[in-house]
């Protein structure tokens, strides 16, 4: 931060701020009026215009071109040449005055402007005066070239220079003492021209004694690429470079101006965005730092904003600010509209905690370019990650609110569809799942809501009402399929591919099924593959997948409230003795020791090896009892072998 704040100041230290300490001496300064540019002369005693002249009444006078001479006339009144005061040869004539008068009378009041009240013309010289632009100028002997002894101007393509540059510096040091305003700028290297085209416009190339003007175009490209670094922190592009002041005959024919080779792409280390839709990013971010350390140190203060969850569009625009996502070596710009909608959730519980919006994160600084990439629709509706735990690792990872039935929040679904939880978990139907989520946390694509068809819901419904009705349930009047279209809809899931046990890994550490950053291991993961595959086809099908990851949902959330906390984490054997009789899972003797020198080691079972027991055996359990409706027997003697059937299975 402290390098962008230089920036501010050096660039609103101005050049002829810089330059005062010279030129004060002598009452001049650097003519930067961009009306008055091209008149003949670059400095004047009054830069901010004389006594009794409002520069900003003159510069409309100037902008109606009413008569040829208007902006030679102006600007030698408003703000004159430097000279003696009574040196009338610096001053417009009084014919000058009077024809331009004459010229703009009609336009001024057409225009609803007036003449300046302290120009009259009566007061101005007859004689040895300035008639127009175009006063003929003594010859003068070309200027010698000198050598470029300023720092920020060596190793260029020219090695010598030739003052007074464009803005009125007449020696090296005065110029040097500008551009070292310029440094911390320089380091963001928001522009790979930018160096160079500061050193055109106050350490110019000598050619044949003349200074080199600045290239307008290259102007344009710098500015294009480094104003928005201003405009973050609320500050202009300086007046004294505008580019509409220089011209375009400086610049070589079909002179390249594009950005050097894209900068590498690297992986998001920062925490609270490493799990975006996106996994890299590029640096210098639009806030200047060059690096994730940098990034990741001021965005952790936004953490506790994230975690309350004042707003689901608030960590995806703040990644986009401080990590942005890499496109082809470039940094993907922030949407304006994300931002809009961040800071209006979070704005209201920031104030009440005497907290600001920070003016370094001004929604108005950003553009509406990117947002479609955000999800952001036409209608102004705008994608957000999904929170729903049971609609997470879905085929789709975006919605959208309100969703089908109005609930205006993901919170407010949630509490809603509780009614779904043990009907999903069943997996009456394969479609029931993704049906339900569709409805509740429907899909988002470019901010337009995705509606599942008509024929997806009586799949969904064929497969669940017999079972519900076995229980004395309807299926819901909310959820009647004659409500959903039958066109332009979903009509089936976009399932991926059967997942081995590579997928299956990748898959339990999207859905965060980690312990303080220990995720399962590959043996883990083949070992449980092999327990679901029914059919045995090698991998998994998305019913099968849904299956485990429910099993390893349990195994998790009972490791991580018994045992992870505990010094050391890993589970004891008489632990697990204690876990697997509340959960029904009691073993003789000789069973559990095998499990238990299957899967120990160093004198316990840790997260990944617990994971691996309970879910083995979980699994044996359901695939018994679910054996058991089929026998024509008394459950009770048939219940008496489950201890004979995991002994068989286990040894």
């Amino acid at each position: 931060m402290k390098g962008l704040v230089l920036v501010v100041l050096g660039l609103l230290l101005s050049p002829q701020q810089a330059h005062s300490r010279r030129d004060d001496r002598a009452n001049c300064k650097p003519l930067t009026t961009s009306f008055c540019q091209g008149l003949g002369y670059t400095t004047t005693p009054n830069p901010t215009g004389v006594l009794g002249y409002n520069l900003h009444q003159i510069g409309q006078i100037v902008e109606t071109a009413c008569s040829p001479k208007v902006a030679t006339l102006m600007c030698r009144v408003a703000v004159p040449e430097c000279s003696s005061e009574d040196d009338s040869r610096v001053k417009p004539c009084r014919a000058l005055c009077e024809k331009v008068k004459t010229d703009c009378e009609s336009a001024l009041r057409a225009k609803r402007l007036f003449w300046p009240m302290r120009l009259r013309c009566e007061s101005l010289p007859e004689s040895n005066c300035v008639q127009g632009q175009d006063n003929p100028v003594a010859p003068t002997s070309p200027a010698a070239c000198e050598a470029i002894t300023v720092p920020q101007c060596k190793g260029l393509s020219y090695t010598e220079t030739v003052l007074p540059n464009v803005v009125g510096h007449k020696l090296q040091s005065d110029a040097e003492l500008t551009l070292s305003t310029f440094s911390p700028l320089l380091q963001h290297r928001c522009s790979p021209h930018l160096k160079s085209f500061l050193c055109s416009v106050y350490i110019p190339e000598c050619v044949s004694g003349k200074a080199r003007p600045p290239c307008r175009t290259l102007c344009e490209h710098v500015r294009s690429s480094c104003v928005s670094v201003l405009t973050s922190f609320g500050f202009q592009w300086p007046e004294s470079l505008r580019c509409e002041a220089f011209t375009t005959e400086s610049c070589e024919p079909g002179q390249d101006f594009s950005l050097p080779p894209a900068a590498a792409c690297e992986p998001i280390t920062v925490p609270l965005c490493k799990d975006l839709p996106y996994t890299e990013t590029v640096l210098p971010n639009i806030l200047g730092h060059t690096s994730q350390d940098d990034a990741g140190l001021e965005i952790y203060q936004f953490a506790s904003l994230v975690k309350v969850e004042c707003s689901t569009h608030l960590k995806p625009f703040l990644c986009s600010v401080y990590t942005p996502e890499c496109v082809s070596g470039k940094p993907r710009p922030p949407c304006r509209t994300l931002c809009e909608h961040a800071k209006s959730g979070c704005e209201s519980l920031m104030n009440k905690f005497s907290f600001r919006w920070p003016e370094s994160l001004r929604c108005e600084a950003f553009t509406t370019e990117s947002c479609e990439h955000y999800g952001v629709g036409s209608s102004g509706g705008i994608c957000e990650p999904i929170t729903i735990p049971m609609c997470q690792g879905l085929s789709y990872n975006q919605t959208i609110t309100p969703n089908l039935l109005g609930h205006s929040s993901q919170r407010e679904a949630v509490m809603k569809m509780s009614f779904f939880n043990s009907i999903v978990q069943t997996v009456c139907s394969v479609d029931i799942r993704l049906f339900v989520c569709m409805v509740y946390a429907p899909r988002c694509v470019a901010g337009e809501v995705q509606q599942p068809c008509r024929s997806f819901c009586e799949r969904a419904k064929k497969g669940c009402e017999g079972w519900m009705s076995s229980f004395g349930v309807s299926w819901p009047t909310e959820l009647h399929c004659d409500r959903f279209p039958e066109e332009k809809c979903v009509s089936e899931d976009s399932r991926p591919e059967m997942l081995n046990a590579e997928g299956v890994l990748a898959k339990l550490i999207a859905g965060g099924y980690s312990v303080r950053g220990k995720s399962l291991s590959l043996r883990t993961a083949r070992l449980l593959l092999v327990l679901m595959d029914a059919d045995k086809s090698g991998d998994l099908d998305v019913v099968e997948v849904f299956k485990l990851e429910h099993y390893v949902a349990v195994a998790r959330r009972e490791y991580v409230e018994s045992y992870e906390r505990r010094s050391p984490s890993s589970t004891t054997q008489t632990q697990m003795k204690k876990t697997l009789s509340v959960r029904e899972l009691d073993l003789d003797n000789e069973t559990f020791r095998t499990v238990w020198s299957e899967y120990h080691s160093n004198g316990g079972i840790d997260y990944d090896q617990f994971v691996a027991l309970l879910t083995k055996l979980q699994i044996l359990r359901d695939r018994f009892q679910a054996h058991l409706l089929s026998l024509p027997c008394d459950c009770q003697v048939a219940s008496f072998s489950f201890k004979q059937f995991m002994k068989s299975a286990i040894i």
